[in-house]
């Protein structure tokens, strides 16, 4: 065979390598849970769902294009009067009631110990990493539905073996042991996010603190919890008629809408033929109400814009890995080194677009004047 012969089979080869689906996709097809795609998902309590055996009852994942590999969103109900199937896996996993009561059992074989909590629409708690839990609906008539963000794509893509990622007998009793008190909704500093808190009974009760420097009306609280090492996330707050500062950040991050309308826009930092691209002029937009998804793809700037007379409340779960990846300096200017745009540096649209959004819905700008830079 001659060698321009073989480097073009190779070439052949190498394309359909890369094309071919990464081994957590492959995963998803094997199993029959179906992947949902895009920028983002309008409500995650409306997305069809089909069963899944290993789970025990419907669900979906969200592999959204800023995912990338990293961190996805599962969706799955738990029927009226039924319970899913124990499970345990080795990817850190956050969960988000968004309809229904119930409550999760969780056991230490290592120590015998067995403990139940109770949650409600609006707790977030996260099952301790590869401890084995298994979830229960509380009503007879209603079913529950959860939102439930992992680090389980990365997770899949170095090992690709399922066997290993949910037999594993391992427990991490540094992280849990069986306490009875485990789940206290008490607030700890954090070492990976600004407090650690194993259990949120109300995410809509949470105090929050006013951070200007990314926005006029801007609030947040860092979390995580469970012993969680790269999953961590933050609730934050963009008041009526205000926009948060354009930034960007790496992949992963799943923002879940809890109240509020708005959109968002997205567009990237560098002009590449590299990952995903804009369909429409300059921004990708996802608009956004209580129950709806957006994951922005690395990289990009964003900018989180409230059109309600109420604040726009979000969740955001993202991968925490200390090191890992490139450098985030979330409340630093782009002029100082940091990774969070001005308004005076902004594109000049982004403040006409809001505007003309707003005086479609009667609520008032609250955003000062703007002297552009540039």
């Amino acid at each position: 065979m001659a060698l321009s012969d073989s480097a073009e089979i190779m070439e052949t080869v190498a394309k359909e390598r890369f094309l071919r689906k990464s081994p957590f996709l492959e995963f998803c097809d094997a199993e029959g849970l179906p992947v949902i795609t895009g920028y983002g998902v309008e409500d995650l309590r409306k997305v069809p769902l089909s069963h899944w055996e290993r789970l025990g009852g419907p669900a979906a994942y969200c592999h959204l294009e800023g995912s990338q590999g990293f961190v996805g969103s599962m969706v799955a109900e738990i029927p009226p009067g039924k319970n899913l199937q124990p499970m345990r896996h080795l990817y850190e996993e956050l969960i988000l009631i968004l309809e229904g009561r119930g409550a999760t059992q969780f056991w230490c074989e290592k120590t015998h110990q067995t403990i139940l909590l109770e949650w409600q629409a609006g707790s977030l708690f996260s099952p301790p990493l590869n401890v084995k839990h298994q979830h229960f609906n509380g009503s007879a008539t209603e079913p529950v539905r959860f939102v439930a963000p992992s680090n389980a794509p990365i997770i899949f893509n170095a090992f690709a073996s399922p066997e290993f990622i949910f037999n594993t007998p391992y427990e991490f009793t540094d992280r849990f042991s069986g306490q009875n008190n485990y789940f206290s909704s008490e607030i700890k500093e954090g070492e990976f996010e600004d407090t650690s808190i194993n259990f949120i009974s109300d995410i809509y009760a949470v105090p929050l603190t006013k951070y200007p420097r990314r926005g006029v009306d801007y609030s947040r609280l860092g979390i995580t919890g469970s012993g969680n090492k790269a999953m961590v996330g933050h609730i934050m707050a963009i008041g009526s008629g205000t926009y948060r500062k354009p930034h960007y950040h790496g992949s992963g991050a799943q923002v879940v809408v809890l109240d509020g309308k708005g959109y968002t826009l997205m567009w990237p930092k560098y002009d590449t033929n590299e990952g995903p691209k804009p369909k429409d002029g300059k921004f990708v937009r996802v608009d956004w109400h209580k129950g709806s998804l957006l994951v922005p793809p690395e990289g990009w700037y964003h900018s989180h814009f409230t059109t309600s007379a109420e604040p726009g409340l979000h969740l955001a779960l993202r991968r925490g890995q200390r090191g890992v990846g490139q450098r985030y300096l979330p409340t630093v200017p782009e002029s100082q080194g940091g990774t969070v745009m001005d308004y005076e540096d902004e594109p000049r649209d982004v403040r006409a677009i809001y505007e003309a959004e707003l005086a479609k819905t009667g609520v008032p700008c609250r955003m000062p004047p703007v002297t552009y830079r540039k």
